[in-house]
This record gives structure tokens, C-alpha cells and sequence, in this order.
């Protein structure tokens, strides 16, 4: 599916043809004069625009004597002093009109910190609403926002905000208008409700910060409130929504001074204990029924320079992060997985390069997917008649990252981290014991280098990722012991920062024994063996595997209503980046492009809508039409902060290389599909939305339904229980289910699957205070799928449906396999039973308790239940009872860390 604001540029469907555009578009914008990094801004419209409009300032002041106290009191006599920033305009709703309620703000700073004061004037106190949740959680409340851009290159900042009852959030925006919520850092504030409003009274650490080392310095800044009951947003330094911007059109703290050297140094030690109660064959020796274990780990971070920052992580525990959803991935591709674990998650904007284009997993294609690292082994123990003990990740021994800009300018981050080897454990029967490696040892790394100019609206780039692994271990289980990839980018804004054109050029190459790169030929994002694969050859002998990628967007990003934009990318059949990153296909070449209009000034009865179209279109190297399809889609928001969008699609039919799994190109039939959804105001104490897609293919008679709802309650201030049960149904007349035969005639088998999925997301919230609180979490799923028919492959290029999938005469067995003749002999046979149950339950509690800044103690307790059966015609009330009959695992877990800054 490709997204709303993407659509089709008609080309040739041969690369030749599609490559000169590309490349010739890419040498235009790597040569643009605007590039220069001594350019002065003369002859740059783009700055002088900047320059006309009026960047609010204020002078920065430094405290002379005692620093402001922290409690939200404004009447330190410090603070007298300092200049003061109002004039809020509003962004939402009404784009530039007088903020309805007045604000002030003020700066200082000192050698150790910058402090800022809010007053949020309010005319009546009573209607300032303010929900009591865990750190970095959105709610509907009021909230006060500081923006600090102390590298000022108007593409990156720390962003600071509070709640009237003193609920922290803190972000790192990156990339002008990216957000990384992850990212969190060590400081005060205190807060008050009195009869004119509010205050809030931050002290932000220097040492949470990045900075040049000039004597003198200028940083971007800006501020914003919420008002809840209001849905209105105000900022200091004005921002609109026609525009992709957001730190660029920060405003200046000028003048600060004397800051010196910025040595920081912070260290973040754990300590957790564990217990465990699973089930198990008493039978098995390494079946404990309770099993207890604990470890100790830490993290350092280290400022190297005032902004260049070295974290390191020895050990790392993840036990507080939460299990990943169930789902079953009946595909030929791997199902992408979001990452949780703090230490790859927080900082992570500049490790980002995504290399995707579309919706779902094809959307999260990158260079760099931190999940690559302490995964789960690839191998098995081998053979398999003995009692094993397989661990379930690899541990990651240590890693490190270093992160910041120099004072050239240059954006750097460069991540290393070593895997050890996971050791399957066995006892034969026999009595003897054994020890296979499963993963062998690993080293990661990637390192990414960027560089702005004009102000941040042109960049250029470059990226190096490499996997190495132990060369005996790898052989041993047919896995590259060498994957690089690397390349360059760029990106360039003109006509006033409303056009950009961005671009990147990338090379991979693998390499391992004869057996590992034959999987790599014959893995799903290739198919090389592919019998009417005439454009690339399949060598059983080679040891290396190179290819080259490279994408090509225009797209008008501000100015006005209308936008459209295209985007060319084409990769070869040999490209290959799954080592560290994350890719489902090459061998291809995309084109697409997009018209949509937006409208952003509330009306009677809107506050906005929109809407765009989308064409997209694929060919293979061999110039094999493998995409095909348009959609129209819109969105609306209501005056009552109710929304809601939908949107169609046509695909046409085309040919597809993965369909049968590695065996020839299969024509796939027309289809069409649609979603929708609405969604109510988030300001009330009861919140839902409703999101529904569908899909069908009238040739095969296939089709599918996906429903999800969502229900949020707020029943007081300090409480918030959400649930999201969703059902989806699918009818799919060509399910995989294998190849019978000779390898060299090979038959094509599918079925008609009937297959149902139900399940709900529950979670709990309660806050004690802005630094206790209590999460409860809890999913049931359940899927089945039972086949009705199957088929077999006659000529896969067929004119019609019928030509492509001849049906194949079945019974069942009493086991409830099918027995068939796919092969016409006249010989029946067991093809085994197809049909599935899979039941899961995933529940965890988490006390989070911040004793002191920075410093967390963690007491969480989980719950898992598994349930798989072949009866694929279970009802959901008989799926979930066998499910919660299983016996359940239970985890216990306290953690303990301890944040020091000698």
C-alpha cells in the first residue's frame, strides 16, 4: 500500500530508461551552488525570507547571585531582572490570531544551568485542567513548552514541557519537524495553581544539553502553551501549518557567554533479581519450576566535547520493556517488529535511514534496524532427539554510541555493539551431555555523518553499516560472516524552503560460504532461482553478493494548500541490507507520485480537511510489470475535535516474483481495497475511535475485513483504562501451503483459507504522584484458519483465474489431514492437516517509581500463556477458554538503578 501523499510518474518500465532521471537529478542537487557552506545568504531567497520575518529575540541574562528556587514561586528577586517574552500567537485553531489567554516568559542562566519562568495567565482558574500520569504519557491537559535549539542549526532541539500538576515530557526533535520520545534527560520543575493561572519554573542542567564551545553564543529558542478545554495551541515565534517546519522558525536567545567546557559525565548502574514459575516436563533436567537468577549492568554517558556525547551500556537489561504482539505471518516475508529497549531507542534520530516507501513493513525498510541486535538465534540445535535448553535472545555482551555535531557543523553518530555467542544447551538420552552454537559471535556497527547548510534547508550525508560474525560460527549454520553496506545522501529546499528534492546513492555487499549465499539467492527479497528469472543469474558457487540502490523525491513541502510530490527508486536484484537493517524485496524499479490539497483555516463547521490522490508503479529488472494501483483518500476534523478519514484504492493485476515461493512469475488478479475511520474528542473523560479496512479480489472470490475500536476512560484525575478489541476476517482463495513433486517438475500448492482473528489490547494507568505509578497491560489473541479446497498451479501466467489455480478433488482424513492427487497419477496421498489455533496471552504489571532524578526502581510481574492446536474452526469463546486453561508462566522482576553525576 503506498501512503496518502505518494502517487505514479508514467516511465518505461526498463531501468535503463528510469536511472538516467534519477542520477541526473541527483548530480543536479549534489552540484547546486546553494550547497555552499560559505555562502553569505546573498542571492538565497530561502534566508532572506528567513530574515524578513522579524526572528523574535530576547537577550539572555545572567544570574548574578543565587539562582531562581525551584517551586514554582516567580517572586525570586532574580527574575525581576530578566527581559520577558509574550505576544503568544495562536497555531491551532485559528493560525495567527492573539493567543485567547496571555502568557509570559522569562531567562536566565548561570555556569551550571538555564532556568525559564512561565506565567500562564488564565481569566477563570477553575476551567485549567491538568490529568496526573507517568512521565512522557499525552493527556488532555494544559501544558507549557520550552524549545531549546543550543546547537542553532535550525534542525534539531531539546524540547521541555509540564502539566499543571507537574507531569514532565521531554523530547529530541531532529531533522526540523522529527520527534523522538524517547529521549530523556535529567532536570527540575515545579509548578502552581493560583487564582490568576498558573506557573511553571524550569532548571534545565547545561549537562543535559549540546553546545558549541564559542565564547559567545546564540541559540534558537521558542515557547508554546496548551489550553485543553480549548484544543488551542499558542507560541511565542510564530509557526503555520502550511509549512514542514518547526525548530527552523525558532526564535533567538542571544548573547549568552562564558558557558566554558561542557565535561560531563554520568553514570547509571543496575542492579535486578528475578523469579520464575513456568511449566513444564518434570522429565526435562533443565526444567526448573521455579528459577531464580539476577545480574548487575550499567550505563555510562560521557560529553567528550560540550555537544559530542559517548554512551556506553555493559550488560544491558531489558527486563521493564513490554512483549511484543502476537500475530501470525503467514507470508513469505519477516515481520518487521518496533523497537522498545531504551538504550536503541532513546537518541535514535540520527541513526534513521529509511530506504522504504509505501505502508506496512515496506514503509520500515532502513539501513538500520536496532532489533538486528541480541536477536533471536538463527540456528537450532541439531540433531533433535535429546532434552534442550535453546536460549530465546542473544545476549549483548556491550555497546556503545557516539552522538553530537561538531563546531564544523557535521551531525555524527557512530554505534558499535558485540553480540557473544548463544549456546544451545542438550542432554541425549544416553545421559551425555552437549552444547551447540546457535548464534555465533557478532560485532555491529554503523556510523552516519550529516553536514547542513543554509541554515539547515540543504544537507548532505553519508552512512557505512557493517556485521561481522565469527567466521567458523557462521559457516556452520550458512550465515554471512561479512555484510557492508554505506552511501551518500542528500537533501536541498528552494523557492522559500517550499520545494525540496532529496536523494540517496547506496551499495551493499555480502559475503560467506558457498551455502550462505546461496540462501541469500534464493531468500524471499530475490528469488533468483526462479525458473523464468532470465535478467540475473543464480550461481550455487559464489562466495560475495553485491548490489546498489538508489532514490530519487520531489515534493513541495509548504507554501500554500496544494502538494504533490514523486519519488523514483530503483535496487538491484544483488542488494542486500537484512544483516543490520531491514528490507523485504530488490530486483526492482518504482516510480510514484502525488496531488493532494489541504485545507488548515477552521471554518463553520470544520477546522480542516483534505484531500489527495496517489498512482504508484513497479517493474522488475527483467522489465516484468510486478505494481500497479491508485488511491483517493480524505480527512477531516470537526469544530467539536471529532475526525475522520477514508480512503479507496484500485491495484491492478500484475506479476508476481515471491507469490510462489522461488518458482515462476504468477499473474495476481485485480483488486480493491479501502479503509476508514473516526475518531472523538480527545477532551472528554470518555474517548473512542473506530478503524475499519477491507480488501477483495472478485476473480479468486477473495476478501477480508479488518475491525478495531478503541475506548479510553478517564474516571479521575490520576486514573486512565484504555482497551482495543479488534476482530479481522479473511477469505483467501491462494494461501501457500508448499510444492510437491520433483525438483524439477515441482507442483504449486495452495488452499482456500478461511481464517479468523480476535483479540483485545487492555491497558491500566494509575499515578500516584508525577514520579510513582502503576501500568497494567494485558492481550488474549486468537487466530484460526481452516481450508475449505485446494489447488494446484497450471500455467501461472494465465488469462484467467481458472487457468492460473486448477482445483485439486480432497477429503479428509480421520486425523483431519487432506489427502489429494496433485499429481494426477491416480495415487491419493496424506498432505498432512493445514489447519491452525494459535491462542496467546500476554499480561504485565509494572510499579515505577522515580525515587530520585534520574534514578528508577522497577517492580513488574508477567504473565504468558501459550495455546496451538490443528482444529482451525474453533469459536472465539472455545479458543480463549482452552487458552486460559493452559498453565501460565509467571515472571517477578525488581530492578534497581542508581543515577550518579560525580
Amino acid at each position: 500500500m503506498i501512503p496518502s501523499n505518494w502517487a505514479l510518474h508514467p516511465s518505461s518500465p526498463h531501468w535503463t530508461r528510469a536511472v538516467l532521471p534519477c542520477a541526473a537529478a541527483l548530480f543536479l542537487f549534489l552540484g547546486a551552488p546553494e550547497l555552499d557552506a560559505q555562502s553569505n545568504g546573498q542571492g538565497n531567497p530561502e534566508k532572506a525570507s528567513v530574515e524578513a520575518r522579524a526572528v523574535p529575540a530576547l537577550p539572555a541574562v545572567r544570574v548574578e547571585g543565587a539562582p531562581p528556587v525551584i517551586d514554582g514561586d516567580l517572586s525570586d528577586s532574580a527574575w525581576a531582572l530578566a527581559p520577558v517574552a509574550t505576544s503568544f500567537v495562536q497555531f491551532d485553531p485559528d493560525e495567527g490570531a492573539p493567543a485567547s489567554q496571555p502568557t509570559e516568559v522569562r531567562v536566565l542562566y548561570d555556569d551550571d544551568a538555564l532556568y525559564v519562568a512561565f506565567r500562564a495567565w488564565e481569566s477563570d482558574p477553575s476551567e485549567i485542567r491538568a490529568q496526573l500520569t507517568r512521565r512522557d504519557v499525552a493527556s488532555s491537559s494544559d501544558q507549557v513548552h520550552v524549545l531549546i535549539d543550543s546547537y542553532h542549526d535550525r534542525r534539531t532541539a531539546f524540547h521541555f514541557a509540564v502539566n499543571p500538576l507537574g507531569v514532565k515530557m521531554d523530547l529530541y526533535r531532529y531533522d526540523d519537524t522529527g520527534e523522538d520520545l524517547s529521549w530523556n534527560a535529567v532536570w527540575d520543575v515545579a509548578t502552581r495553581i493560583d487564582e490568576e493561572g498558573w506557573t511553571a519554573e524550569f532548571r534545565i542542567p547545561l549537562s543535559q544539553l549540546r553546545y558549541s564551545g564559542s565564547e559567545e553564543q546564540t541559540w534558537g529558542i521558542n515557547f508554546a502553551r496548551d489550553i485543553a478545554r480549548l484544543n488551542e495551541t499558542s507560541v511565542w515565534a510564530p509557526l503555520s501549518r502550511d509549512e514542514q517546519a518547526v525548530v527552523s522558525r525558532s526564535g533567538e536567545l542571544r548573547g549568552l557567554s562564558g558557558l566554558g567546557a561542557n565535561r560531563r559525565l554520568e553514570v547509571l548502574p543496575y542492579t535486578v533479581a528475578r523469579a520464575t514459575r513456568a511449566p513444564g516436563d518434570p522429565e526435562n533436567p533443565f526444567h526448573e519450576s521455579t528459577a531464580l537468577g539476577g545480574e548487575m549492568g550499567a550505563d555510562l554517558k560521557f560529553g567528550i566535547t560540550n555537544n559530542m556525547t559517548l554512551d556506553l551500556t555493559v550488560n544491558p537489561d531489558f527486563g521493564q520493556v513490554e512483549a511484543d504482539p502476537a500475530q501470525v505471518n503467514l507470508t513469505a516475508f519477516e515481520t518487521f517488529l518496533p523497537e522498545q529497549r531504551p538504550f536503541f531507542v532513546e537518541g535514535a534520530g540520527i541513526f534513521r535511514f529509511g530506504i522504504g516507501i509505501g505502508d506496512g513493513d515496506g514503509g520500515n525498510e532502513s539501513l538500520f534496524y536496532s532489533r538486528r541486535i541480541g536477536r533471536a538465534p538463527q540456528g537450532h540445535f541439531q540433531p533433535r532427539d535429546a532434552w534442550v535448553d535453546p536460549p530465546s535472545q542473544t545476549r549483548i555482551l556491550a555497546a556503545g554510541k557516539l552522538s553530537g555535531k561538531t563546531e564544523g557543523g557535521w551531525s555524527i553518530g557512530v554505534l558499535n555493539a558485540l553480540t557473544g555467542n548463544a549456546e544451545a544447551r542438550a542432554i541425549h538420552h544416553d545421559g551425555t551431555h552437549d552444547r551447540q552454537v546457535v548464534e555465533p559471535l557478532t560485532s555491529y556497527s554503523m556510523a552516519r555523518v550529516q553536514r547542513d547548510f543554509r541554515d539547515g534547508g540543504s544537507a548532505v550525508g553519508g552512512i557505512v553499516t557493517g556485521t561481522i560474525r565469527d567466521e567458523s560460527g557462521a559457516a556452520d549454520l550458512a550465515l554471512r560472516d561479512l555484510a557492508l553496506s554505506g552511501g551518500i545522501d542528500a537533501r536541498h529546499r528552494f523557492r522559500d524552503g517550499t520545494l525540496e528534492i532529496r536523494g540517496y546513492l547506496l551499495g551493499s555487499r555480502v559475503s560467506g560460504s558457498t551455502e550462505a549465499i546461496r540462501r541469500t539467492q534464493r531468500s524471499s527479497a530475490r528469488y533468483l532461482q526462479r525458473p523464468d528469472n532470465t535478467h540475473t543469474e543464480y550461481d550455487e558457487d559464489r562466495t560475495t553478493l553485491e548490489g546498489w540502490s538508489t532514490t530519487v523525491e520531489m515534493m513541495k513541502v509548504g507554501g500554500g494548500p496544494w502538494r504533490f510530490g514523486s519519488i523514483s527508486q530503483i535496487r538491484s536484484p544483488g542488494f542486500e541490507v537484512n544483516d543490520l537493517g531491514f528490507m523485504t524485496g530488490a530486483d526492482r524499479i518504482f516510480q510514484a507520485g502525488s496531488v493532494g490539497y489541504r485545507q488548515n483555516r477552521p471554518g463553520t463547521h470544520l477546522r480542516g480537511w483534505g484531500v489527495n490522490s496517489n498512482l504508484w508503479s513497479g517493474w522488475t529488472f527483467g522489465g516484468e510489470h510486478q505494481d500497479m494501483g491508485g488511491n483517493l483518500n480524505g480527512n477531516l476534523a470537526l469544530n467539536n475535535n471529532w475526525n475522520a478519514y477514508a480512503g479507496v484504492a484500485l491495484n491492478g493485476s500484475t506479476l508476481s516474483p515471491t507469490l510462489l515461493r522461488g518458482g515462476p512469475m504468477f499473474r495476481v488478479e485485480r483488486g480493491m481495497n479501502g479503509w476508514g475511520g473516526v475518531n472523538t474528542d480527545s477532551r472528554r473523560s470518555v474517548q473512542g475511535n473506530l478503524n475499519m479496512n477491507w480488501g477483495v479480489r472478485p476473480e479468486s472470490d477473495s476478501w477480508n475485513l479488518n475491525t478495531s475500536t478503541s475506548l479510553r476512560w478517564r474516571p479521575s484525575g490520576r486514573a486512565t483504562i484504555r482497551t482495543g478489541p479488534f476482530h479481522n476476517r479473511r477469505v483467501e482463495d491462494r494461501q501457500w501451503l508448499g510444492t510437491t513433486g520433483s525438483a524439477e517438475d515441482p507442483i504449486y500448492l495452495f488452499g482456500r483459507l478461511e481464517q479468523r482473528t480476535t483479540g483485545v489490547t487492555a491497558r491500566v494507568d494509575f499515578a500516584v504522584s508525577p514520579t510513582l505509578s502503576f501500568q497494567l497491560y494485558a492481550q488474549p489473541f486468537l487466530s484460526t484458519g481452516h481450508f475449505t479446497e485446494m489447488r494446484r498451479v497450471g500455467d501461472p501466467r494465465g488469462d484467467t483465474y481458472r487457468d492460473r489455480m486448477v482445483p485439486l478433488a480432497t477429503t479428509r482424513g480421520e486425523d483431519g489431514s487432506i489427502v489429494a492427487d496433485p499429481e494426477g497419477d491416480g495415487t491419493a496421498r496424506s498432505l498432512g492437516n493445514p489447519d491452525f489455533s494459535v491462542g496467546q496471552f500476554r499480561s504485565n504489571a509494572v510499579v515505577r517509581w522515580e525515587y530520585r532524578p534520574g534514578s528508577t526502581l522497577f517492580v513488574v510481574w508477567s504473565q504468558g500463556r501459550d495455546d496451538r492446536d490443528t482444529d482451525g474452526t474453533l469459536g472465539v469463546g472455545e479458543g480463549f477458554g482452552n487458552l486460559f486453561d493452559r498453565p501460565a508462566e509467571n515472571r517477578l522482576m525488581v530492578k534497581l538503578n542508581y543515577w550518579l553525576s560525580p
